[in-house]
């Protein structure tokens, strides 16, 4: 009788286990089966011009942007995890000998219809003679504020006035939705 019990007890012990390991790795296996569509946002040319750029921090960009995250989804089938920006990259691209020597650091923010403005990105002490900067991007959820028409805000944080009269920039940027089947 006694070997019997054990027996119950060890294939209760056993059966708790699995459900106890199947329960836990429902999230790993949906983030290890997610697939990640990128979705690049139109590329911005902007003018900056010279005479309103003083030492402090300003607005140096804004544009309104729509995704339409639903869309995506039904294309690619499966349930949404997580909606992040994999990039953000401000370049100078003409006068051809401009440099960042203007600027010490940038932010760039996204606010969605409606709502607050969340930092999404940030690049602090910029290379004085480079011509691209790359952000770096937070780790940040923002499926809720981009389903729709969301604003995407540059700051500079400016150490004097850039050397020529206007400068033309382009503003790259993304975003990756990840996608589980399951």
């Amino acid at each position: 009788m006694k070997l019997n019990l054990s027996k119950i007890n060890f294939g209760v012990m056993i059966s708790m286990g699995i459900v106890f390991f199947l329960f836990t790795s429902c999230e790993k296996i949906k983030k290890a089966t997610a697939i990640d569509v990128k979705y690049d946002l139109p590329d911005s040319y902007f003018t900056l011009d010279s005479v309103s750029l003083l030492k402090a921090e300003k607005l140096l960009y804004s544009e309104t942007f729509t995704a339409n995250i639903d869309s995506i989804l039904s294309a690619n089938g499966g349930s949404l995890q997580n909606v992040s920006f994999y990039q953000v990259r401000l370049s100078v691209v003409s006068p051809t000998w401009v440099t960042f020597n203007w600027l010490t650091s940038a932010r760039a923010t996204i606010t969605p219809q409606g709502g607050s403005p969340i930092e999404i990105a940030t690049t602090t002490n910029v290379n004085s003679i480079a011509r691209s900067v790359d952000f770096d991007i937070k780790n940040l959820n923002v499926a809720s504020s981009v389903n729709g028409p969301f604003v995407l805000n540059i700051y500079g944080d400016l150490s004097g006035p850039i050397p020529v009269n206007s400068v033309q920039m382009l503003l790259e940027s993304g975003i990756k939705i990840s996608v589980s089947p399951l």
